[in-house]
């Protein structure tokens, strides 16, 4: 009997191993197979014995596991001549801990804890068979030393709920997982020598010596470092006019300097006045204010006119009081901000 066991545990063995011509999905399975050493209660009159045994584990999770087992061997009779035919079927449930690891696997506690179905069939005349229900706890320990090949070494209490005796058995087994197994980690870069740590290797960094926190592109040379550039534009208009003044032409020139050298950069120009008049009046005046800056900076300085948009808000967004004649000076305006962000 011992040897049908083991011929069938090397048959499944090569099957899901792929040494059979066998086709096998990717399952959370293992396959358990080896020997048990099973201890007697002393009210059995049965010799302690080694068994092979067989079983399958399917893991619900990295956690939980269902496991089917079964064992199959005869035990030499302690008051008669002969043996006994003893047979053991498990089913239960694995509850895996914490793994350890190091270079030579995983390492892995594990409880038990399930029922089964065992029988004594003696091989002697007169002998009558029995069949019990069985429950059985345990504790032990697998170690994976391959993410698919592993050992598990376990001892249980097997408790007959029929005649209310026990016996241990403790297990020894081989393991192959058919799930899918996690690819190996990179091997992590070996470092190189960087004597101005900035991230380069000395062998390839053309800036050697650059200072810390200075940010560097793949050779090691520093990057442009970023800057703004920025412009105001503010020009007053006296009453009830759009015409601009001598003394806005050099803020104008200026405007247009930084837009020839950001010839990237559009511009809203804004137009506005102070709340003398109606809203229909003071809102065109704004526009044709907006619109008298814009056109000096097109016909005087060259810029194009595509690039500038002017914009009159009248008088809905006074800077000052409106109730002062200094006040409404500065709420007769043409307003242009920029703001550029450049690298040398």
């Amino acid at each position: 009997m011992r040897k049908q066991i083991l011929a069938a545990g090397a048959a499944m063995g090569l099957a899901f191993t792929g040494l059979a011509p066998v086709a096998v999905a990717e399952l959370p399975l293992t396959l358990n197979a080896g020997a048990a050493r099973w201890y007697f209660g002393s009210d059995r009159e049965l010799s302690n014995m080694n068994t092979p045994f067989a079983g399958l584990e399917w893991a619900f999770s990295d956690m939980w596991a269902a496991e089917l087992s079964y064992a199959q061997d005869d035990a030499n009779n302690e008051e008669i001549p002969g043996s006994t035919e003893v047979v053991l079927a498990n089913l239960g449930m694995r509850m895996y801990g914490g793994s350890y690891i190091n270079s030579g696997g995983t390492l892995r506690p594990y409880a038990v804890l399930g029922a089964g179905y065992f029988s004594e069939n003696p091989n002697v005349f007169g002998g009558e068979k029995t069949e019990d229900t069985t429950v059985n706890a345990g504790l032990g320990v697998r170690w994976m030393f391959t993410p698919r090949f592993g050992a598990s070494l376990d001892g249980r209490t097997v408790y007959n709920v029929d005649k209310s005796n026990n016996d241990t058995i403790a297990y020894l087994g081989l393991n192959y997982f058919f799930g899918t197994v996690q690819a190996a980690a990179p091997a992590a870069p070996t470092a190189c020598p960087d004597e101005d740590g900035d991230g380069v290797c000395d062998d390839v960094d053309a800036c050697l010596g650059t200072p810390p926190n200075t940010r560097v592109d793949a050779t090691g040379c520093p990057l442009p470092v970023a800057q703004v550039a920025s412009i105001k534009l503010k020009v007053n208009f006296a009453f009830d006019s759009y015409v601009v003044t001598e003394q806005f032409f050099g803020d104008l020139a200026e405007l247009a300097e930084f837009l020839k050298r950001f010839d990237q950069v559009d511009v809203t120009i804004e137009g506005h006045t102070d709340s003398v008049g109606s809203e229909e009046y003071n809102q065109a005046l704004s526009e044709r204010r907006a619109r008298a800056v814009a056109d000096m900076l097109v016909n005087t300085h060259g810029i194009a006119a595509s690039r500038l948009n002017a914009v009159g808000y009248g008088e809905s967004r006074p800077v000052a009081s409106n109730d002062t004649d200094e006040g409404r000076a500065q709420n007769r305006r043409v307003m242009a901000t920029l703001e550029v962000e450049y690298t040398d």
